[in-house]
């Protein structure tokens, strides 16, 4: 049976068996001729709003309230469902079974919940393109939360508890564009964590604990365009790092702990690296960055951190001699 019959079926169920233009309590319903959008931002709200749910749902609101019990049964009456926005709720857990009979929904935001774990298969069932877990106390997944021929092509894990980069449970989403693991306690990139991600075009890394960079973390990454890791440790950055990559239109390595950059770092298509806020130690070593400032215009205005004479001086506005270099 095809798509659009299946399609057709459904619409004729849901309005044979429930009133389309109901609304629940506490809610608001805005209806079109293709779609119904249901929003509920009550905060005295504490249970799923089945009463009344427009059984033609096709994006469903639940923002900012008291509900902590989410079930497929709940989810089942509203088979048209698209899109389920759930922000800032109370939920701690998931059922396995939650996107069960679901074949049109392609959004999920759990931003800024309680959850903790991610049980195997919670996201099957459902044919996902974008999946939002930031701000949870995620600290583990299983390696079967989403299907091996999953489409996601927006992920976001950002502001949880992630220790190691989740490898094992990325590898199948071969079509994924964004991927957000910022915000996380992760110390290092396994070699080839990104190799299954040919699509892959942001990248966000921000504020971990990011020592080093294996010169090839990027190097099967050739559809991306902006790279961000900021507020990491990183003492160094390989000089072939983001070489190949001719995408790339910004990197943000500021707010890490770089005194200078070996020559090549920079040799890449773009002039938006943002580079401020490093400990830039302002001798001989830093020639190449001075170079790039000056002579290429880089989109950044970084300062010296040493030696003390030179503390806080704009890197471009440096003499040759200041740097200790023949004139």
């Amino acid at each position: 049976m095809n798509s659009w019959l299946l399609h057709a079926l459904a619409v004729m169920v849901v309005f044979c068996c429930r009133d389309a233009l109901s609304c629940p309590k506490r809610c608001t319903c805005h209806f079109s001729a293709k779609t119904t959008e249901v929003v509920c931002p009550d905060a005295g709200l504490s249970h799923f709003p089945g009463d009344g749910l427009p059984g033609n749902t096709t994006s469903l609101t639940i923002q900012f309230t008291n509900l902590s019990v989410l079930t497929s049964q709940h989810l089942t009456a509203i088979p048209l469902l698209e899109e389920l926005h759930l922000p800032g709720n109370k939920l701690s857990s998931l059922p396995a079974d939650l996107l069960k009979g679901l074949h049109y929904l392609h959004t999920i935001d759990l931003t800024g919940n309680e959850l903790r774990e991610l049980p195997a298969c919670v996201f099957h069932h459902a044919p996902l393109l974008n999946l939002v877990l930031k701000d949870n106390h995620i600290s583990s997944i299983h390696p079967d939360w989403l299907p091996n021929n999953s489409n996601i092509t927006w992920l976001d894990l950002a502001g949880n508890h992630l220790m190691k980069f989740p490898m094992p449970q990325l590898q199948s989403l071969i079509q994924l564009k964004v991927l957000h693991l910022s915000q996380n306690k992760l110390e290092e990139l396994p070699v080839g964590c990104f190799d299954a991600h040919p699509a892959l075009e942001r990248l966000h890394l921000d504020q971990n604990k990011i020592q080093s960079l294996d010169v090839k973390a990027f190097s099967r990454s050739d559809n991306l365009t902006h790279v961000f890791l900021q507020k990491n440790r990183l003492e160094s950055v390989p000089p072939a790092v983001f070489q190949g990559l001719k995408r790339l239109e910004y990197v943000d390595l500021s707010d890490n702990k770089l005194q200078f950059l070996s020559p090549g770092t920079l040799d890449i298509n773009t002039n938006w690296v943002e580079l401020t806020i490093n400990p830039w130690h302002c001798d001989a070593k830093i020639e190449y960055l001075w170079r790039k400032l000056t002579m290429e215009s880089l989109q950044s205005e970084p300062k010296c951190t040493a030696p003390e004479n030179l503390k806080d001086r704009v890197i471009a506005t440096l003499t040759r001699k200041e740097m200790g270099l023949p004139e």
